[in-house]
């Protein structure tokens, strides 16, 4: 096993996952501590107290009363009466539980599942949450219509963490969630997705399918608007690619709208123009896949104009840099308000072969 794949697997050996398959009796938490009756001694019969402490954090472990203490995979090996080889292979092999004995699979690295599973998953997981009056609102101003916003699945993300638990665990009953980006298992094993103050925005494929989930935030982080619906270094999490939108491309296509605002790129494909829309690429590649077997040669990049001065220069000189000499025209134009993109006369600048 690679040393990357070794790590992978680390964070799922948690010392919580090796007490519940155990069967330990967990009495109490504080933080990254946990306490539980030791298998070894037992508890101290005065003071009813459990004497084995857990640390999540560390994975390790250690008992105030009989003095066994090491990591979680030594734990398992002592109590199974088998060596760390055995009892590695073992934790990784078979399944885990959590305090309810459902089965949870151990997953040393989490492939992408299939894009039929996403879609499924998401649909569901969306149609547990609500798009708040704020939000709803703010799509409205942009000029969705009430059926767009709805056949869009656009939805609000839940600040109380509670209800995040609570959705994450009725999703779980439903669905094996491993292979999902933005969800992943806490420390007990239950899943939940994390807050960010914004609202999911679905990225479906040319067939209809959710390929996976961006977020628009409410206020920009680190300059961003947007990011990715992802649980990478999470307990059982699962890292998100770089979906696109393409939309209404043949064969035949000669000119193509494209943009690196998902919600515009929504809020085009509904015209019926051919369309990719992208979020935080950085390069061309994945663009020149979906229209090199095509007739397209026109490409007009669509900027919103309050976004230029972030967007210009990364475009021109990391994204397009490499379709200029394939003899690709490209341009730039200008718009204030998604609305201005049905007039036909919006301001046409300059070409963006002129600009690099």
């Amino acid at each position: 096993m690679e040393k990357l794949d070794m790590e992978q697997v680390q964070k799922h050996i948690n010392i919580l996952n090796v007490a519940y398959h155990l069967d330990l009796e967990i009495t109490e938490n504080i933080g990254y501590e946990y306490r539980a009756i030791c298998p070894f001694c037992g508890y101290n019969k005065n003071s009813k107290i459990a004497t084995l402490s857990l640390n999540s954090n560390t994975n390790q472990y250690c008992c105030c009363r009989c003095g066994v203490g090491g990591y979680s995979i030594g734990l398992y090996a002592r109590v199974k009466n088998t060596d760390t080889r055995t009892a590695y292979k073992e934790l990784i092999d078979r399944e885990c539980f959590s305090l309810d004995k459902a089965a949870i699979q151990i997953s040393p690295i989490n492939l992408l599942a299939d894009i039929e599973i996403r879609d499924k998953v998401y649909r569901d997981f969306l149609g547990l949450l609500k798009l708040e009056f704020q939000h709803k609102r703010y799509l409205k101003n942009l000029g969705f219509l009430d059926s767009s916003i709805e056949s869009g699945l656009y939805k609000s993300i839940p600040k109380n963490y509670i209800k995040r638990r609570l959705i994450g665990h009725e999703l779980s009953k439903k669905h094996n969630l491993a292979g999902i980006p933005g969800l992943y298992q806490e420390e007990d094993f239950k899943w939940c997705f994390s807050r960010m103050d914004g609202f999911f925005v679905p990225v479906f494929n040319s067939n209809g399918y959710i390929q996976g989930l961006s977020i628009h935030l409410d206020k920009p982080f680190n300059g961003n608007s947007d990011i990715w619906f992802s649980s990478s270094n999470r307990i059982n999490g699962t890292c998100a690619k770089n979906w696109i939108i393409k939309d209404n491309i043949t064969l035949n296509s000669n000119s193509i709208i494209m943009t690196d605002n998902l919600i515009l790129g929504n809020f085009i494909k509904e015209v019926g123009y051919p369309l990719i829309a992208f979020q935080n690429i950085s390069n061309s590649y994945i663009i020149l896949k979906e229209i090199e077997k095509t007739d397209i040669k026109n490409i007009t990049f669509l900027f919103k104009r309050n976004e230029v001065s972030k967007n210009i220069e990364y475009i021109t000189n990391r994204i397009f840099r490499d379709l200029i000499p394939l003899g690709y025209k490209l341009d730039i134009k200008y718009i204030t308000e998604f609305k201005d993109f049905f007039d036909i006369n919006f301001n046409v600048n300059n070409a963006l072969n002129k600009a690099v």
